[in-house]
């Protein structure tokens, strides 16, 4: 943020100037004229006249007047400084640092406290259309709690007013926080009408910003709803955190949703992402989007709509120990359009690979209790179909790296999974979707998985520097890879209230069984793939490498094609 802190030495400064510097010696005083340079200490103050006082350490500044320090500087009319009480006063001012630029009739005070009336600070460089703020006055304390306290805020674009605070304060010692956002967006469409749509954001404090969303539509209505955003660091904890919401009573013609339901008249959505760190040990996540409707962000906020069109909640913590991560995951529905494999909640521990004593093996476990709920009642009219369990899931995975070259290593892997499912319900007025009829509430299920890795590995580095792309040098690491797996027959066809399922994705499938995901429908898997894996790293800024880009190509050859097993 701009900064009128005017740091001039007490020791006696160097004069100069093109023309002769006129000296009266009962006054004490030295006159210089003509690209006048007044040097003290890191400050150089420059003017087309300069009366220097040497008995009060007082410089008066007239005509073209800068004063730079430290990569910054102050131009004004008229300046004079007090070197003995670190004071000084300026008519007419403009200063800043990038990207704030301030412009103020006057201004004085200390180097720790300072006042500027007739204030305008500038976010961006000056012109008709520039984001600012105007204010009659302005005060700017500097030190650890620096800050700028406005009395009378107007924000304006460019000369055009369109919000007041009686009082504002902006803290300026948050780094990379910007002092506010606006957006402001307007048209004209076939089924909002003629639209204005804002997001107002504004700091309330060093880690706090608070504001509104306020949309005006001809055939609709009035949208509002508060917004915030908040950055809070400490040596023990960070916190970040962002909230949108909007509220509307549609005046419109509000249509159906996705499964041809009326949508109601009283519409709104509210979008929160939260991260906390505490220590390096804990850290919880959440992201939860409430919809009113499935359509409600497509009509009154279709960035939202484009980036998550069917919206997950849940809400996570993690507590990483020195070879183990013990969570607590929640996974729920607030919206009944959309259905969702709820967990409520999920418990689990890993235990991540550490070698068994001096025999070169590797092992992993996994253990995880979870209780686990899909409605379709809600969400699909056509199926009254809801389903339920508790399950225990036990993972385990050995394997050995054999080093057969410098370039080349073998790893053959074994492992099994151990599933118990308890108090299963299926209950369907028609024949379930996607589960046969269940034959018992309780089951288990043994599934054992053999396997090995055949990697190879190559690199060239070169000499490649880019600063637009932030690259320090190149390295293209390639990978020929043969990964081979089997999993044996599960035997739990129409024994399991199948929820978590196989989805169809564009990704590769996963190879080990203890990452599958679709865990109630598991199957017999007889597949070999072959692939080739490329990496471009550069060096990172503070340590290590940072990867660019990854082109890799893989081809699975199955061996026993199941009629579950959906991808090519």
């Amino acid at each position: 943020f701009c900064k009128l802190t005017l740091t001039l030495s007490a020791a006696l400064p160097e004069l100069s100037s093109i023309e002769p510097i006129e000296y009266d010696e009962q006054a004490k005083r030295l006159v210089a004229r003509g690209e006048a340079i007044l040097e003290m200490d890191n400050a150089r103050l420059q003017a087309d006249r300069i009366t220097y006082y040497q008995d009060y350490a007082l410089a008066d500044a007239l005509g073209q007047v800068s004063i730079s320090r430290e990569g910054f500087r102050v131009v004004t009319q008229r300046m004079s400084y007090d070197a003995t009480e670190s004071t000084f006063s300026a008519d007419i001012l403009r200063t800043g640092i990038y990207p704030y630029y301030l412009s103020g009739a006057t201004a004085g005070g200390s180097l720790d406290k300072a006042q500027v009336k007739g204030t305008t600070i500038y976010y961006g460089t000056p012109g008709p259309l520039t984001l600012n703020v105007s204010s009659s006055e302005v005060e700017y304390i500097s030190g650890e709690n620096q800050h700028v306290k406005m009395d009378g805020a107007t924000f304006r674009i460019g000369k055009f007013p369109f919000f007041y605070l009686p009082a504002y304060t902006y803290h300026t010692g948050q780094a990379g926080q910007a002092p506010y956002h606006v957006e402001l967006s307007g048209g004209m469409d076939s089924k909002l009408g003629a639209y204005l749509q804002t997001t107002t954001i504004f700091p309330v404090n060093s880690w706090l910003r608070l504001g509104a969303n306020l949309d005006f539509y001809t055939d609709r209505g009035v949208l509002v709803g508060p917004t915030a955003q908040y950055v809070y660091d400490s040596e023990s904890q960070s916190i970040k955190g962002a909230l949108s919401t909007g509220f509307i009573s549609d005046q419109g013609n509000t249509r159906t949703d996705i499964y041809n339901h009326d949508i109601d008249d009283s519409r709104g959505f509210a979008e929160w992402r939260h991260k906390h760190h505490v220590g390096e040990r804990i850290t919880l996540t959440s992201s939860i989007s409430y919809w009113s409707d499935s359509e409600v962000t497509r009509d009154f906020r279709e960035d939202y709509y484009s980036n998550n069109r069917r919206p997950d909640n849940f809400v996570e913590g993690v507590y990483a120990g020195d070879n183990y991560l013990l969570s607590a995951f929640s996974r729920f529905q607030p919206n009944n359009f959309n259905l969702t494999q709820q967990h409520l909640p999920e418990i689990r521990y890993d235990l991540l690979p550490v070698p068994v004593f001096n025999t070169g093996i590797y092992h992993r476990a996994s253990a995880s209790y979870a209780k686990v709920e899909e409605d379709f009642q809600d969400s699909l009219p056509i199926s009254l179909q809801n389903s339920s369990y508790d399950r225990l899931d036990l993972t385990y995975r050995a394997e050995r790296p054999i080093r057969l070259t410098e370039w080349m290593t073998f790893t053959p892997l074994a492992g099994a999974r151990l599933t118990h499912y308890e108090d299963q319900k299926l209950d369907a007025a028609l024949p379930a979707l996607f589960s046969p009829a269940i034959t018992n509430e309780s089951f288990s299920r043994e599934i054992f998985e053999l396997g090995f890795d055949l990697e190879a590995r190559a690199h060239a580095s070169y000499p490649t520097v880019n600063r637009t792309w932030a690259i320090n040098g190149l390295r293209h690491t390639i990978r020929p890879v043969l990964r081979y797996r089997y999993y044996s027959d599960p035997d739990a066809l129409g024994k399991i209230a199948q929820i978590e399922r196989s989805a169809f994705s564009l990704n590769r499938p996963l190879l080990d069984l203890s990452d599958l995901r679709n865990v109630d429908d598991i199957n017999e898997t007889h597949l070999t793939r072959v692939g080739i894996e490329n990496l471009y790293q550069t060096r990172a800024e503070d340590y290590g490498s940072r990867t660019l880009a990854a082109l890799n190509f893989y081809q699975d050859i199955l061996f026993e094609k199941d009629e579950q097993l959906r991808y090519d």
